[in-house]
């Protein structure tokens, strides 16, 4: 089963540890300098929701890990229940992902100078339209190894 190879490697976690704290690092620095302006406050909410949404993602994937660990065989019903619990983590990590880049990108706005916003939301689109991009197409190749 796909899932449990995956939880084996406890990539997503270990991933979704890491991120978390960079997302909530972001939220904090943005919380010390002042929820001065809209941006601000938005970058603050986007980071901290990044963070919470990884932190699901880390925690369904060592939950499940340590509740599968050792089992080799595991029963057709179970395995589609934990195929629909492993979802919620994976969706939790790629929308974190995506809030996180975000965040990032609008991180330039507040800086003192228009340029510096303008560049990182550039720099964000592009790598939100590369994720999108990879997303699709791993997407892609999953449903042709499925059929």
């Amino acid at each position: 089963m796909r899932e449990l190879l995956e939880l084996q490697t406890g990539q997503v976690a270990f991933l979704s540890g890491i991120l978390a704290g960079f997302a909530l690092t972001a939220a904090l620095n943005i919380m010390r300098y002042g929820l001065i302006s809209r941006i601000s406050r938005f970058v603050f909410i986007i980071a901290t929701l990044s963070s919470l949404l990884f932190i699901v993602a880390l925690y369904v994937d060592v939950r499940l890990t340590l509740e599968l660990a050792g089992r080799s065989e595991i029963s057709v019903p179970l395995q589609a229940r934990i195929a629909s619990i492993h979802l919620i983590g994976t969706a939790s990590a790629t929308i974190a992902l995506f809030l996180f880049v975000i965040a990032t990108a609008l991180i330039g706005w507040l800086a003192p100078n228009r340029k510096t916003g303008v560049i990182t939301t550039l720099l964000g689109l592009s790598i939100l339209l590369l994720l999108l991009y990879v997303w699709f197409q791993i997407g892609g190749i999953s449903a042709e190894l499925n059929a």
